[in-house]
């Protein structure tokens, strides 16, 4: 099936030609998409290119995309800077650090003097970053809500293909969309982040899976206050935004209510 329009600028995207990925490819998804249309080709664009960009090269994300093997679609794996120990007084040698699709490590050396601190053995430590700054509260607000915006598209897609129209033009939608799509409201639309599960961790074996590890997962979840949200996790983080307006209050009483527990895993 070929969207006709688009679900974030509603006009018409019958010529548009490319699918959309609800998740980046650079976060492992493969199989999470849009057909062409659903998404036209500007508004693919803008979000490669102006938001989930950014995203993916903040140091959070670098650093998780590089200890889980996730590379891009070119298939390489993002560097980060590492320092070279013993370093000179007063001055330290830079790298970049990355590995191989094996799990390898590279380490290449961006300056002279880094170079001939590692050719003279005067280097032989090295110190790299497990953890990193996340993307600001603004743009990655923005990437929730346009994941959660294709999420909700996608599941109408697969349950009942009719109601897509009908979501385009749902008021109800329209200020989470012109948020993600064009940054509408003035200040970050407020989201839930919590660590669930470590980067890495791998399930056990059960009736239905082998062990496994999971990069990414979603679901949708209404409360008793009959709001809904928005669940992610990406990398043992979970993230969740309220899909009907700027406020995270219902989410909040719902995980004092439920210590311990995530609506991934009731």
């Amino acid at each position: 099936m070929k969207g006709s329009r688009c679900i974030f600028c509603k006009r018409d995207s019958s010529g548009s030609r490319s699918i959309e990925h609800i998740l980046p490819e650079s976060l492992g998804n493969e199989d999470h998409i849009l057909p062409p249309g659903f998404v036209c080709d500007s508004c693919n664009n803008y979000f490669a290119s102006s938001v989930e960009q950014h995203v993916l090269e903040s140091e959070r994300f670098r650093i998780g995309r590089l200890n889980a093997l996730i590379p891009n679609k070119r298939k390489r794996l993002p560097s980060i800077t590492g320092i070279l120990l013993p370093g000179q007084a007063g001055h330290f040698s830079t790298v970049e650090v990355s590995r191989e699709l094996d799990g390898s490590m590279a380490v290449y050396a961006t300056t002279e003097q880094a170079a001939s601190a590692i050719a003279s053995g005067i280097a032989n430590r090295m110190i790299v970053p497990t953890v990193g700054a996340s993307p600001t509260s603004l743009l990655f607000s923005r990437f929730l809500g346009k994941v959660a915006v294709e999420a909700m598209a996608a599941r109408l897609l697969e349950n009942d293909p009719n109601l897509i129209d009908e979501f385009i033009d749902d008021a109800q939608v329209d200020q989470l969309r012109n948020y993600a799509r064009y940054g509408t409201m003035g200040a970050a639309w407020p989201f839930s982040e919590r660590t669930i599960y470590a980067p890495g961790f791998v399930f056990p074996a059960d009736t239905e899976n082998d062990a496994h590890e999971v990069l990414h997962e979603w679901i949708f979840m209404s409360t008793e206050h009959h709001e809904m949200y928005f669940v992610l996790a990406i990398l043992g983080m979970e993230y969740a935004i309220n899909m009907g307006g700027p406020e995270i209050e219902g989410y909040e009483l719902w995980l004092k209510a439920n210590p311990g527990k995530s609506p991934l895993y009731p």
